[in-house]
Order: structure tokens, then C-alpha cells, then sequence
């Protein structure tokens, strides 16, 4: 039988690569609210969490990477708009990394871009251990606040309405998306 905290750290881990936003803020409201400590560690659960998501991230580069030997990829990225994205992520790699990560939907793709276009590994990597880690403790400054203020509920309701808009927008983008290719599938 394997002991309920091991099952927690490992949905730490494994949260990442299903939805990152939900992961890094379930698991700093866990360590920022006292009555899971009796759980399971709070700190271990984020240090979990944040090897997880960082993991989650790398592999996306390793996927634009593998990228470069599609043809289909190639002609994409040689229209006009792709190129001035390669520009920039070339020429700012942290910059255009540490901003994809506080905005909703440029994470995937712009991680995906610094595969393809060659950003070095080695700078990649540590642009995504940085902003990880900034990103990890802006949510804890916003529960920890939130839970100093408005006390242990407040924190629960704000890091359960974070989740729950995250859940939104993300599948609102997803039906959009759905319905603008069943949209061109008619044409």
C-alpha cells in the first residue's frame, strides 16, 4: 500500500502536465494553508509540483526540436509572421520565455518555438527554472496574502475561483477553437 503522502507528492508531479496554472497554484495554496501540513508536507508538495512543471516544460522544446526534420514545419516557418517570432525568441530568449509565462496561451507555443529555432538548451532550460520559480512565488505572495487578509476560507475561495477560471478560459478556447475548425471544414 502506498502511503497517501507519496500519492499527493506524485499528483504534485504529475498536475504540471495536465494543466500548469491549476498545478502551481493548488499546490502553494496546500503549502500556504496550514491544515495540509497535516497531510502532507507543504514544501515538498510545491518542490514536487515544481520539478513537474519544470520537466513538463523541457519536453516541449525537445518537441520543437524534433520539429526541425518536417518538412511541413520548414514551410510554416518560413512565412512572414513565424519569422519575426523567431527573431524575437532568438534574439530575447528570457525576455520572450519569462513573458509567455505570465501570459495565458503564448507557454506551449513558445516553448515549442525555442526548439525549433535553436535556442540553446543550456538557456532554455535555465530561463525555465527562473521563471518557474517567479512564477511559484508570485501565486504564493497572492494566497498568502489573500489568506492574511480575508483568513484561511478567503484563501481556499480565491485559489478554488483561480482554478475554476483557469478551467474556464482554457476550455472556452478549446470549444472556439473546435468550432472555428468545423467552421473552415464547411467552406
Amino acid at each position: 500500500m502506498i502511503p497517501a503522502d507519496y500519492l499527493i507528492f506524485l499528483g504534485a508531479f504529475i498536475a504540471p502536465f495536465v494543466q500548469e496554472d491549476a498545478a502551481v497554484l493548488a499546490a502553494v495554496t496546500a503549502f500556504a494553508h496550514p491544515a495540509m501540513d497535516q497531510m502532507a508536507d507543504g514544501r515538498l508538495i510545491v518542490a514536487a509540483m515544481l520539478l513537474g512543471l519544470i520537466l513538463s516544460e523541457l519536453w516541449k522544446y525537445w518537441l520543437g526540436w524534433a520539429g526541425k526534420t518536417q518538412k511541413w514545419a520548414h514551410r510554416f516557418s518560413e512565412k512572414p509572421g513565424v519569422a519575426q517570432v523567431r527573431a524575437k525568441i532568438v534574439a530575447n530568449p528570457g525576455k520572450t520565455l519569462m513573458i509567455a509565462r505570465f501570459v495565458p496561451g503564448t507557454r506551449i507555443p513558445a516553448y515549442i518555438a525555442a526548439g525549433f529555432f535553436g535556442v540553446p538548451f543550456g538557456l532554455f532550460a535555465r530561463w525555465i527554472v527562473v521563471s518557474a520559480l517567479a512564477y511559484t512565488f508570485v501565486a504564493w505572495v497572492l494566497i498568502a496574502t489573500v489568506g492574511t487578509v480575508a483568513g484561511e476560507k478567503g484563501q481556499l475561495y480565491l485559489a478554488i475561483g483561480l482554478i475554476s477560471a483557469i478551467l474556464v478560459f482554457v476550455t472556452v478556447k478549446m470549444v472556439k477553437a473546435k468550432l472555428k475548425q468545423s467552421t473552415h471544414a464547411d467552406l
